[in-house]
């Protein structure tokens, strides 16, 4: 498995995208796959539409990633960002 704290990239979170309407879902989709930092999406129920998880090199990258990357996404009514400080469980599913 791939070291990302190894690779330069410090900081893990989450975000959790409200979309102006759920038709929005495939362009949404569509852009987030354009940004390199969005290693991770799903589609969920709940408060968020969809919940993404972004690797970034600092905070200050962090906050490059949201302001000029995710937020200047036109479907996109609100996000919500959370950091993670550790990350003490990872495992695959056994078969």
């Amino acid at each position: 498995s791939i070291n990302a704290k190894r690779l330069g990239y410090d900081v893990c979170c989450f975000i959790g995208i409200n979309l102006k309407h759920a038709g929005d879902y495939p362009g949404a989709i569509a852009r987030l796959k354009e940004f390199e930092e969005v290693v991770e999406a799903y589609y969920t129920t709940g408060n968020y539409s969809i919940f993404i998880k972004v690797m970034a090199r600092s905070i200050d990258h962090l906050q490059d990633v949201l302001i000029n990357k995710v937020q200047t996404i036109e479907s996109i009514q609100s996000t919500e960002t959370l950091i993670s400080l550790q990350n003490p469980i990872q495992r695959t599913v056994m078969p």
